[in-house]
Parts: structure tokens; sequence; C-alpha cells
């Protein structure tokens, strides 16, 4: 995970901000170095996928990719298809299913409900068949794969066959497809997750080991091709949700579905994987500027965790108009976020001095709030 941590080298490509000033009524660009006051640059959001993955139209799982180091490295995240989706203040029992929400209203239902699992927004939500799955596979054929458990069917008259034995395999790319999307009858689902997450490391393996990893990462035209590229190439964790299982009476099948410390999980991870969260589409994550006043970035970069935690999304950093700032400044750009819980609570989170917090000019589009750093904050 080392590879996600640089903080700014890590995705601060956005293009500089190009200053005016007028001589002799000649209009003359400036661009401004990093050192300088009055420097910022837009942030590029982490780069996230959110698969859904599917077989003959119904839900057979969601995972969700971050490239924490860009260009080599991140992680992946399993969600079971038959994970229940508690309502606020709800019991299990009141929940849905991934796959029911998914069969309800599709794509943009479950991205609805991933935003508020995993705490943030996504860059891409893609819908995954096992057919395209197949195709993603296919260059990195045969994919070495330890079975573990007889995989069953039924019939039509009822009957049941195995149809892949426990054992090692060379998987062709329509086997481990079809691996995939396999759940035996009544078998928990978190089995088929772990199923799942052995089948993305045997795949990321591959394309690791390959003499041309190029020759190896899905055809262009697949969704997953930039992911399983960068994914492949460096250090990456897979990992299957800690969910929580529970069962309505004895003899009754348990359910999934995540608890308060299984949710807290997810959502540390997804930032440990997402340092630079992208703005969900279903809520507020206010939207902070984030500059540095006194002359030295470093107090500022080690604000931007912290900013994170609190529930806000950094899309502009850089410096203020001048530096020797002594207390931190804290202004809001729409009157409606005085009030607004989250953006408060990056306020205390920065030991804000109250009185100091003001209603400032509309920011720019990509601007809620902007945090302007002082000289209080270097003994953070």
């Amino acid at each position: 995970m080392a590879a996600g941590i640089a903080v700014l080298l890590l995705a601060l490509t956005g293009g500089r901000a190009v200053l005016r000033t007028t001589v002799d009524s000649v209009e003359e660009t400036i661009v401004l170095e990093p050192d300088e006051p009055g420097y910022v640059e837009l942030v590029e959001a982490t780069p996230t996928l959110l698969s859904l993955h599917t077989h003959n139209g119904g839900l057979t799982g969601v995972a969700f990719m971050a490239l924490t180091g860009i260009d080599a490295g991140g992680g992946v995240v399993l969600l079971p298809a038959d994970l229940v989706v508690v309502p606020p203040g709800g019991s299990p029992g009141q929940g849905e299913l991934l796959s029911g929400t998914f069969a309800r209203g599709g794509v943009e239902a479950v991205r609805q409900v991933a935003e508020d699992m995993f705490g943030l927004g996504f860059g891409q939500v893609v819908e995954v068949p096992t057919e395209v799955l197949a195709h993603s596979i296919g260059p990195a054929e045969p994919l070495p794969y330890l079975l573990v458990d007889d995989l069953i069917e039924v019939g039509a008259d009822g009957a049941q066959r195995v149809v892949y034995q426990a054992g090692r395999y060379e998987l062709t790319a329509a086997d481990a497809a079809a691996v995939y999307a396999h759940r035996n009858p009544d078998e928990a689902d978190g089995n088929r997750a772990q199923r799942q997450r052995a089948m993305w490391e045997s795949w990321l393996g591959v394309i690791g080991r390959a003499p041309d990893p190029e020759a190896a990462i899905p055809p262009a035209d697949s969704p997953l091709a930039p992911f399983l590229r960068a994914l492949g190439a460096g250090t990456t964790v897979v990992e299957v949700v800690p969910f929580e299982s529970v069962a309505s009476d004895p003899g009754a099948a348990p359910v999934q579905f995540l608890g308060a410390e299984s949710r807290a999980w997810l959502r540390a991870e997804a930032l440990e994987l997402a340092p630079w969260p992208q703005q969900p589409e279903s809520f507020l994550r206010p939207r902070v500027q984030l500059l540095d006043g006194t002359g030295d970035p470093a107090i500022r970069d080690g604000l931007a965790d912290i900013v994170v935690a609190a529930g806000g999304v950094i899309t502009v950093i850089g410096n203020a108009e001048a530096f020797g700032v002594e207390a931190t400044q804290f202004a809001y750009h729409r009157e409606e976020l005085v009030n607004d819980p989250i953006t408060n609570s990056i306020a205390i989170e920065l030991g804000v001095d109250m009185a100091l917090i003001e209603l400032g000019e509309s920011g720019a589009d990509v601007v809620d709030i902007t945090v302007t750093v002082g000289l209080d904050q270097a003994a953070r």
C-alpha cells in the first residue's frame, strides 16, 4: 500500500492556474511556480471503477477497484451479490439484497447504495456480463486456479451434477468466467465471493508475471483494461468486505450484511485505496480548496487526510495570495453549507476558531469551502 501514500505526487495532475496581469494595456499570462503565493492546482480524484458482474441478467458480484498508485498498484474490494443493504436505523430483515437492488433499478440503483456504503463516488460504474468478463480474461488465459469445492448445478429434472470437480486447473477464459459466476445450490454467497477473490488474484498474477504484460491485459474495448493494466503492474490487495451473518431463526438460511464495524472497515478501506475521493452523486461531500498560508506546504499537506476523513473532497490545492497567515481561515462559498454537519465537522477537526469562519464570495464551480492553513496548524 506504500505506493499509494505519496501525497502530492499521487493525484495532482490538474492544470496550473493561469493568472493575468495588465502591463501597458497588454494582457500577459503569468504561470506561477508551486512555491509562489497564489499558485493553485486542480486535484484529480483517484481513479476508481465499480464493476457490476452479471450472468443471465442477474447480479453475481460487485468489484470496487482503485488505482492508488496511478501507474502501478491499488486494490480491489469485492461485495457478495446477496449482501443485504440495511436501511438507516433498520435491521437486516428490513433490508434489500444487492442482487435485488440491481433487479429493481439496474446499474444506477446499485451505484447509489454503493456510494453510501463506500462513502465516496466512483469514476466509472459499469456492468460486466459473463461474456464480457471472458473476453477480458482472454489474453491472460490459461489462469491457474485451485477450486476447493465441487461446483454443482441442478438439472431440469431436479438431479444434481458436478460441473467442475474440486482440484487444480488451468482455466480457459470461458471457464474462468463461468466459475466466477457460479453459485452452488443453497450456498452462502460469501463462499462465491471468496472464489471470486481467488480468481482476481490469479488473473492479476498472470498479468504481473507475463513477459509482455501489455499482451496479457484485457482488450482495449473492455472497461476493465486500464485498471487491470495498472493493478497487474504493482502491489495490489484483493479483499472481500468483512460482512456479518445472521439467521432469523435456527432453520433459516443466514443473510450477510454490513454491521457497524464492517461498514466502518469498508469506508476506511475505501479512503485508504482512494485517498483523493470523488464527489458522490447521491450525497454531499463538500468540495474543499486547501491553501497554504504559511510558506511551508508540508503543514498544508499534513491536513489533507484530516479534511478527507472528516467528509470533504479536496478539489483544489495550492497557496494563499500571501504567506504568514497566523490563524487558519475557513470560508463557505454557499450559504446553505453554514449549517451543514459534514462541513462543520471539517472545521471542528481542524480546530478552526469559529469566530474566523465566514461566508466568502462565490467560489469556482469545483469549490464549496476554502481552508487557508495558518501557522496555528504547525504543531499538529
